[in-house]
């Protein structure tokens, strides 16, 4: 099922949820460039929905990153 994915508004810090995935700037080595949400705070757990890697990365690092952003239920921000 194919979601309609939101631009972050750059005003704040975006609002992350668990289970939303992210599309970055940049793809993964493996092809992927969506990832999910697993954990939130000042570091962010991510899977690759490629390859199921898991990364912890700081959240002002994916901010600067972030492409698009796929909610977890699907509707707008």
């Amino acid at each position: 099922m194919a979601r309609e994915g939101v631009a972050p508004d750059r005003t704040g810090p975006l609002p992350l949820h668990l289970g939303d995935v992210l599309q970055l700037k940049k793809p993964h080595p493996c092809g992927s460039d969506r990832w999910t949400v697993l954990r939130v705070g000042a570091d962010l757990r991510l899977r690759c929905e490629g390859c199921g890697r898991i990364v912890l990365v700081g959240r002002a690092q994916i901010e600067r990153r972030v492409r698009r952003l796929f909610p977890v239920d699907g509707g707008p921000l």
